[in-house]
């Protein structure tokens, strides 16, 4: 019993440092702004949340941004990019693991992701649009302070950008699963979700 109430905990930490390890082989994209960069770091937090439950990615999410931050720093002295990437990757995963947990079949996991995929997307839009460009641009004194620059960035590049890297996670999760799925789904019957 008492394996099994610290199999959690240390399951999520251990993920979490995966993620933090994946989000340094990010690459760009060429139609994107270098600071949009791709990364399977939602992987980890996906296993998390299949296995633990939707809370359960969303920690892993935390772990990875906030050793991120603690390691590599800010240009402006606040985690603005971690930030944004906490929110996206928790949006997924949460939604995902919701679903899928329903289901607990691929065409679930699929449902899941696609819609953890589109909501990331348009949610990304509008809170870099009201929120994280805005933050950004107080912080850099004024690097993004055109009206047009930002609703260029979150509507034409944000949203686009969200879309492509869930389809990419996407992709790769589904033979991860296929791998995995009797694991999965035999230790998420076990633990209560978190």
């Amino acid at each position: 019993m008492n394996q099994s109430k610290l199999l959690q905990p240390v399951t999520v930490a251990i993920l979490g440092a995966v993620g933090f390890i994946m989000q340094f082989f990010d690459f760009p994209l060429p139609i994107f702004p270098s600071f949009l960069k791709i990364d399977f770091s939602e992987i980890p937090a996906l296993v998390a949340a299949l296995i633990f439950g939707p809370f359960a990615g969303v920690w892993v999410e935390g772990i990875k941004n906030v050793i991120h931050y603690v390691v590599t720093g800010s240009e402006v002295g606040f985690p603005v990019g971690e930030l944004a990437n906490f929110i996206a990757g928790s949006i997924l995963v949460y939604t995902a693991a919701v679903i899928y947990r329903k289901y607990l079949t691929l065409k679930g996991l699929i449902y899941g992701i696609g819609l953890g995929t589109l909501l990331m997307a348009a949610v990304m839009s509008v809170a870099n649009y009201f929120v994280l460009f805005p933050l950004y641009d107080y912080l850099a004194n004024g690097a993004y302070s055109s009206f047009l620059d930002k609703f260029v960035y979150s509507v034409y590049m944000i949203g686009p950008f969200n879309m492509i890297k869930g389809a990419m996670v996407l992709i790769l999760m589904i033979p991860l699963y296929q791998k995995l799925k009797s694991f999965i789904n035999s230790k998420s019957s076990q633990f209560k979700a978190l």
